[in-house]
């Protein structure tokens, strides 16, 4: 045997054992990897599932654990001046002029307020009213409507027709014709939303639908008065919303048995 011949023999002998051994460190390695521990594991499970959106929860509770929040929405601010509009068209139904107020004053409070709280997470069952807006002497009825997600009913009680056009932040617009005499229509709000409701053929014509997501919402009433019952005692944001003045919001503790009392006043120069 020659010695370069030898020597090749020796290379591959060494080859495959360095083979061989490179093998063995790498399932060793495998073998003492470090796994996650079941602490890790289960923060990483908690974290997610507080990270993921969560929606209310109805549940029991005992009336003496509860409390109520009542108020007044108020204004302070200069006249109100309503925008008036000359009609060109449907005069039979709709009259020759309609006059619209940004903000509707009542004993110094402001009526048509919506007002709620805001990150409330579970209570009360939702027991809003079955949530239809209907048209009525060119006007949409109600003005405000507090709903919870699911079908909107949409009605026209005038002899003349109507455009329905839907605008909304979360959910899908609509845009579609009533003519008189039609059957009541429906459609899905099924998000938590504000929701603009048009008529294109009557410029002047506008509603608001609030799609809630707790059922602690009111409107505010005669006085800008309201007040929500059943509140389960803790500290929660409250907030208002006026169509025309916008958001205000507070932070407020609720005790159980006891009404909480508060107050929202807008300012504004003149409308």
């Amino acid at each position: 045997m020659t010695r370069n011949h030898k020597f090749r023999r020796l290379s591959l002998r060494g080859g495959l054992g360095a083979l061989a051994l490179l093998g063995s460190t790498i399932a060793w390695s495998r073998s003492t990897s470090h796994p996650v521990s079941p602490e890790r594991q289960g923060a990483s499970a908690s974290e997610s599932q507080s990270s993921a959106p969560t929606g209310y929860v109805v549940r029991t509770i005992e009336e003496s654990a509860t409390g109520a929040i009542s108020g007044r929405i108020l204004y302070n601010g200069g006249p109100v001046v309503p925008k008036r509009f000359k009609v060109t068209s449907d005069t039979a139904v709709c009259g020759t002029t309609k006059e619209v107020y940004p903000v509707t004053i009542e004993e110094g409070g402001i009526a048509d307020a919506v007002v709620w709280i805001d990150d409330i997470t579970s209570g009360k069952a939702f027991n809003f009213p079955s949530p239809l807006v209907d048209q009525k002497k060119c006007s949409f009825v109600p003005h405000i409507l507090l709903m919870k997600g699911g079908g909107l009913k949409l009605g026209n009680t005038d002899l003349c027709l109507h455009n329905i056009h839907v605008t909304s932040y979360a959910n899908r617009e609509v845009n579609k014709a009533i003519p008189p005499g039609a059957a009541t229509q429906e459609i899905p709000l099924a998000r938590a939303d504000r929701v603009t409701v048009r008529c294109d053929v009557h410029k002047w014509m506008s509603s608001y639908v609030v799609v809630a997501k707790n059922p602690y919402y009111v409107i505010s009433g005669a006085g800008g008065k309201f007040r929500i019952e059943g509140v389960p005692a803790g500290h929660y944001h409250l907030k208002v919303w006026q169509e025309s003045l916008g958001e205000l919001d507070e932070e407020i503790t609720v005790e159980p048995t006891k009404s909480t009392e508060t107050s929202f006043t807008y300012r504004a120069s003149g409308m």
